[in-house]
């Protein structure tokens, strides 16, 4: 049986990303392995997270440009989060999501190199997405090993419905680890 919880507190927070920061090359990775913990549309990532037995829901939502980010975070929670519970997961989300990644070395380094020039170019601001924590990580590493993407995806659901949360917030269904 999956358990199931509908989360209704909402809070909101606003993060300012390091310049350049291009959201949706940044929060959108199509090669990824696919999860049901997330959701993406232009503009928008949802994503859930267990940070201290406690499970989140995340809403990001871009309301800046390249050169000058910034982002709405709401986080929907079972109950009341505090100022101190809110301030860690505060830190992980800049951490996870490579938000204050200084890329000015790598752009400097490259803005003249034909192979990557273009790609600089229309990919400016992008970063490395590593939202997953070290559990994560390794649970999935394990589902990937000797089988097909398909067949890992098929397995990571089994897990998600046998052991996995599924979280309701903002109109949508997602799983927790």
């Amino acid at each position: 049986m999956i358990e199931r919880i509908t989360l209704k507190k909402k809070q909101l927070l606003e993060l300012y990303p390091r310049a350049p920061f291009n959201f949706d090359a940044t929060m959108h990775k199509p090669d990824h392995f696919l999860l049901r913990d997330n959701e993406w549309q232009p503009g928008t990532r949802w994503q859930t997270m267990l940070w201290n037995d406690i499970r989140l829901g995340l809403k990001l939502e871009n309301q800046g440009t390249i050169e000058q980010p910034r982002l709405n975070i709401s986080i929907w929670s079972n109950g009341e989060l505090t100022q101190d519970l809110l301030e860690n997961p505060t830190t992980e989300i800049n951490y996870r999501y490579n938000l204050q990644a200084d890329l000015t070395e790598f752009n400097r380094i490259f803005k003249d190199s034909s192979l990557l020039k273009p790609i600089i170019h229309k990919w400016r601001g992008m970063g490395p997405l590593n939202c997953s924590s070290l559990y994560e990580y390794l649970i999935i590493t394990i589902v990937l090993q000797n089988a097909t993407v398909r067949r890992s995806i098929n397995m990571l659901q089994s897990l998600f419905e046998s052991y996995g949360t599924l979280l309701s917030y903002d109109e949508k269904e997602l799983f927790c680890f």
